[in-house]
């Protein structure tokens, strides 16, 4: 895909509504409800239009084929992921739009914080990154396999007896955030109020918001960080084995790490280590119940597992955009991007890809090119937690696979998404069991 820089005339608004099926990408707003519930329409369209990028109102540039996104990801120059205000990693959402004073003044209340990891680019997000790739080893996330497998059973045991699950907040939600909780050695109490920061924040970063909403991302962001703040002095002080102790004794050179540097990747893991893992294993639940024929075929072969979950990344993608800042006034393909304009990398439309998969809109559990997908994202920016959340959401599987049977939706009951375009996974999903 050929990236060409130059002038741009001027900006191009569009006004649209959701229309049929058959429309063309640019018709669609990804705010309106019922495409945020089922975006593959829009999907649908992306890969029949010539557009390598498509004008989405509200939103900005969206790229989504594969072949489009692989290079954009990598040329960190041009789209940087650089993109809160100067001065500190202050979310903005989407939209760009200016914060307003009193929301500025929330963040103010909090701890001093830098961009860092999420929110750089390379050379010094390499930095960084080297210090969580120190924590996050495959070595250490087959150490901890046990303590997820116990977390799993812990909280099936606690709804084993009722014959009937709300599966996301007793369990999708729960086992991500206790095993991210741990690992960055905050206090289990702390857990619930993680979860609301880890949504709060994401939702700061990706969503459209409105005014109230930024107060609530404030409020979330800077109640994190003094928490951090507070966990990283008594770590300073007391080291413990977790990440936050080894932050806190971490060096870039011959410099110890700032609390301000130290506190955004903190933030970072904690987004990176509960949002993906919750919808993955929701989503991934849903298929099974609605394909009872996969559940049976999984427990004949567990090692089925690992390339269903790849499947579900492709299909179901729980996070199904994140987006970048362009850096200089530049071209791709017909359309011209802005200086600081936005632009959209689609991991969701990457999956529905019909020139890399296959009947993309079908899931076939032995699709043999599934792990293709770019699910966890692509070049410098990967997700840096994709090991741990392989490991969670095949444990939390298995773990299902072999406590329930019979599992069915429970009557007239129509599972709802979280509305937003941003991420994939589903706001609640009750079905009824029995015990193998």
């Amino acid at each position: 895909m050929p990236v060409t820089t130059g002038r741009i005339a001027g900006e191009n608004t569009l006004k649209t509504k959701m229309v049929s099926i058959m429309s063309t990408a640019k018709n669609y707003d990804l705010t309106d409800p019922e495409v945020m519930a089922d975006p593959y329409a829009f999907y649908r369209a992306i890969h029949r239009d010539d557009a390598k990028v498509v004008e989405v109102p509200n939103v900005g540039g969206w790229i989504g084929r594969m072949s489009d996104i692989k290079v954009v990801a990598k040329q960190t120059e041009l789209f940087s992921n650089s993109y809160f205000d100067e001065g500190g990693p202050i979310p903005t959402g989407v939209s760009g739009h200016p914060l307003e004073e009193d929301v500025k003044n929330i963040f103010n209340q909090g701890p001093e914080v830098v961009n860092a990891l999420w929110s750089t680019d390379p050379p010094v997000h390499t930095m960084h990154r080297k210090l969580v790739n120190k924590a996050f080893t495959s070595k250490w996330v087959r150490s901890i396999e046990p303590r997820i497998e116990a977390i799993a059973h812990e909280l099936i045991d606690k709804f084993a007896g009722q014959g009937h699950v709300e599966f996301m907040h007793q369990y999708a939600v729960y086992l991500p955030m206790i095993v991210i909780s741990e690992a960055l050695g905050m206090a289990i109490g702390d857990a619930e109020k993680f979860k609301r920061w880890s949504d709060d924040i994401l939702r700061g970063n990706l969503d459209v918001l409105d005014h109230q909403q930024r107060k609530v991302v404030a409020r979330s962001f800077v109640e994190a960080n003094l928490r951090f703040e507070t966990i990283l002095n008594l770590r300073r002080k007391n080291p413990q084995q977790d990440l936050i102790s080894s932050l806190a004794s971490a060096k870039i050179g011959d410099t110890c790490l700032a609390n301000n540097e130290a506190l955004p990747i903190i933030n970072t893991t904690m987004l990176a280590g509960n949002e993906t893992t919750t919808n993955l294993i929701g989503n991934a639940m849903k298929i099974l119940l609605d394909n009872v024929d996969y559940v049976h075929q999984l427990r004949e072969d567990k090692n089925l597992i690992t390339p269903f979950l790849d499947e579900v990344m492709r299909f179901e993608c729980p996070v199904q955009c994140l987006y970048r800042i362009v850096t200089e006034d530049t071209q791709i393909g017909d359309y011209s991007l802005a200086q600081g304009s936005r632009v959209m990398l689609g991991w969701g439309s990457a999956g529905r890809d019909p020139d890399y998969f296959d009947k993309p809109d079908q899931f076939i559990l032995d699709r043999p090119n599934a792990h293709r997908h770019i699910g966890f994202g692509w070049g410098p920016h990967v997700c840096v937690g994709l090991g741990l959340a392989r490991a969670e959401a095949r444990i939390a599987i298995s773990a299902i696979l072999d406590r329930l049977e019979s599992m069915t939706l429970i009557d007239n009951y129509r599972p709802h998404y979280v509305p937003t375009f941003a991420t994939r996974g589903f706001q609640n999903l009750k079905f009824s069991f029995s015990l193998r």
